[in-house]
């Protein structure tokens, strides 16, 4: 895992269930949006309670180092 990958996992709540706005935040994000996007494509498990979205921070890191960038070799 990259430093970038680890430090945007480390800036999620430590608490084991999230909001997308805070998934969003740890990846600098204004609102929620684009996680809610990623959870309806099946990009991101997170359970829906009442029009509202839950993620487990275990799901929400594995999401986060699915998204980390691998430059390829020149």
């Amino acid at each position: 895992m990259n430093a970038t990958t680890q430090a945007i996992i480390d800036r999620l709540p430590d608490k084991p269930v999230l909001i997308p706005a805070e998934i969003a935040a740890a990846f600098g994000m204004a609102d929620g949006g684009p996680i809610i996007s990623a959870i309806k494509r099946g990009k991101i498990s997170a359970s829906c309670v009442s029009g509202k979205f839950y993620i487990c921070r275990e799901a929400a890191a594995r999401y986060i180092e699915s998204t980390a960038y691998t430059p390829d070799e020149g």
